[in-house]
């Protein structure tokens, strides 16, 4: 019996080791559940993060989305590509937690005691941290997440839920008011956000501090 313990307990930690070592080796090749979060590893450097962050943003700035490349952005950040790939899968989600990232550290989230004064500041700093970078980068992420499902499901999860949050908070303290339903609220960011990728991929209009007064007033009138 005693025998049999020794052998189950050795094959377990050599399986285990084969598996860690196929995982070290080739990435995580089974599908990203729900929940799962990133790959294991020793725990990121957020200074190494922020760098990399920071890197795929000036390369993008620099060579366009076309000339960003895995190994260009880890010696932009001064990090090994096996670092890079043990954080982020792909560019495509190096580039939306960089674009994330950015939004959170620009976009403020004015409390000004109403409605239309949170949306006009926020909208405002929305339109601000549109460069022409940032533009070409959405154009090229929205052209991949248009013919692949897993893209899109990464612009919905790295990005767009963060993105949505935000401006969820300057909603919910209109709903806390009594200025607006709840249900207003998740209508009002489809409409805003709508409004402004509408502009932005299709090019049909400006996204300036003219289309962000008048989305603003629209939205705190009804």
């Amino acid at each position: 019996m005693l025998g049999l313990l020794i052998y189950g307990n050795l094959r377990f930690r050599t399986l285990r080791s084969v598996s860690l070592y196929v995982n070290a080796a080739f990435g995580n090749i089974l599908p990203v559940t729900e929940g799962q979060g990133r790959r294991p590893g020793r725990p990121r450097s957020e200074r190494a993060r922020q760098a990399v962050l920071a890197a795929t943003l000036a390369l993008a700035a620099e060579e366009g989305p076309a000339g960003l490349h895995m190994e260009a952005i880890a010696k932009r950040a001064k990090v090994s590509k096996e670092t890079l790939y043990r954080w982020w899968r792909s560019k495509t989600e190096v580039v939306l937690d960089a674009l994330a990232e950015r939004g959170q550290q620009t976009i403020p989230l004015p409390d000004t005691g109403t409605l239309h004064g949170d949306l006009r500041v926020f909208l405002r700093a929305t339109v601000d941290s549109a460069d022409p970078t940032t533009v070409r980068l959405l154009h090229s992420i929205a052209a991949a997440a248009a013919s692949d499902e897993s893209v899109a499901h990464q612009v919905r999860d790295r990005f767009l839920v963060t993105r949505r949050a935000a401006l969820g908070q300057i909603l919910q303290r209109a709903v806390a008011r009594g200025d607006i339903t709840d249900d207003y609220a998740a209508l009002a960011t489809d409409l805003i956000y709508g409004s402004m990728w509408y502009r932005l991929i299709f090019r049909v209009g400006p996204v300036n501090y003219q289309w962000a007064d008048t989305v603003a007033a629209a939205i705190a009138s009804c």
